[in-house]
């Protein structure tokens, strides 16, 4: 596979070279039912499951050198395109049920692939997206260290990849568990990065402006003297604030075309309001942006994208969308939660090679659509090449066939499923 001798180089070690391996683990990923070690080494018959197994486990490569080049070559990507101005890096987190104890970082947990707390193991992740393009590029498995929290994995990951690799992402964006985080909102102003962060809607904010000061205590009370400062204004929850909002308060949006040409819209509403940002101690001033979709759905969001229109931040918000396409693909297509080992390195490495597989569809899918003007999915890309490697019995003029047959007849819909803009 021409695509892996590009990254030959991250395979190689001071006595050994492993890249044939490392063709045999990505090939089965692609391929195969299941994506383990035994079941890859039967299907594809080119090794045999215990050097797959050393290959993930006990091999001296670095899974995270593998993991900064999926993401600086997916950025450069991006760049071609056209599409740095809509890069972003999404954070979010994936839990694979797990049986006993033994497994790094394995415990009764909440596990999103369940929607309960079970015995699983946690991973946080980072997604670069632009456009409806999407790849898994960090990763990072909860648990090992008791002191470094989730919040703490998701500050390591937006440094190392905004700081440390310079990739120049417009925003970050990330769910409600991250969002409450003022700390880590706190952060990310006083470094200069934009963001959307999804919140609950019991925070409170204030709507304007306040001092910290300390209670003056009043004659003949009884108990301790104050001496923490505390905002001289009452503040509100979200929610009664969006309560009493009215109509005329909401502006309907078409935030961006949808695949097969439909467009997404809601009704959105933003207003600045001011939070306490516990670095300082002090007020802190973020945009609220309040998105309410066709079926009653509220959304809540803070939002520090400074000049930014509603309509820039009603997209922006939307974006978040795409990480949830991405860990179904990983899933589904390449075996994310089909590992079957214990170390935490192992784990990190069966993730990087997710990602490489990741980033080889991507580019699979950019090549189509600039060679041939085809619009094609992860699910095409798959199935194309297992109809030329012959693991199906369907021929590949015959998918051909099928993959022209579902284009749309509208040419500009091409485009707009693969860049999926306004």
């Amino acid at each position: 596979m021409d695509f892996l001798f590009q990254f030959e180089y991250l395979f190689l070690t001071l006595t050994r070279n492993v890249s044939a391996n490392a063709l045999i683990y990505l090939k089965g990923l692609l391929l195969c039912r299941r994506r383990n070690c035994q079941v890859m080494a039967e299907e594809l018959q080119e090794s045999n499951g215990q050097r797959l197994h050393h290959f993930i486990t006990a091999s001296k490569w670095c899974y995270q050198q593998v993991m900064d080049v999926v993401t600086l070559r997916f950025w450069q990507k991006l760049q071609n395109l056209g599409l740095a101005d809509d890069a972003c890096l999404i954070i979010d987190e994936a839990g694979n049920p797990k049986k006993g104890k033994k497994s790094a970082g394995v415990k009764r947990q909440y596990c999103g692939q369940v929607g309960k707390i079970d015995n699983c193991q946690v991973g946080v992740f980072g997604a670069l997206c632009g456009g409806s393009l999407t790849t898994l590029v960090q990763a990072s498995l909860f648990g090992i260290e008791e002191k470094i929290s989730k919040i703490d994995q998701a500050a390591a990951i937006i440094a190392h990849v905004i700081k440390g690799l310079q990739v120049r992402v417009r925003w970050v964006c990330f769910d409600a568990f991250y969002g409450r985080d003022a700390s880590l909102l706190a952060d990310l102003i006083k470094n200069g990065i934009e963001f959307i962060a999804d919140v609950q809607d019991n925070l409170q904010v204030w709507l304007e402006p306040f001092q910290m000061r300390v209670s003056i205590r009043k004659p003949g009370a009884r108990g301790r003297k104050s001496k923490q400062a505390k905002p001289n204004r009452s503040s509100l929850s979200i929610k009664n604030y969006a309560a009493s909002l009215s109509i005329r308060d909401w502006k309907f949006i078409t935030v961006r075309h949808q695949s097969g040409g439909k467009k997404l819209q809601a009704w959105f509403h933003s207003r600045e309001v001011y939070i306490l940002n516990p670095l300082t101690n002090r007020r802190q001033l973020v945009t609220l942006l309040i998105r309410e979709d066709k079926d009653g759905t509220i959304k809540y969001s803070f939002c520090h994208c400074p000049g930014s229109s509603l309509k820039e931040l009603a997209y922006r918000q939307c974006k978040r969308y795409f990480v949830e396409k991405a860990f179904r693909e990983a899933k589904k297509e390449l075996g994310l939660n089909q590992y079957q080992t214990r170390s935490a390195e192992s784990w990190h490495k069966h993730m990087a090679m997710i990602m490489l597989a990741q980033l080889f569809l991507n580019e699979e899918k950019i090549q189509l659509y600039e060679q041939e003007k085809l619009w094609t999915t992860t699910q095409d890309v798959i199935q194309s090449l297992k109809s030329v490697l012959q693991f199906v019995k369907r021929s590949i003029e015959d998918f051909l066939d099928y993959i022209l047959a579902k284009q749309p007849p509208d040419k500009r819909l091409v485009k707009r499923s693969l860049y999926l803009r306004i």
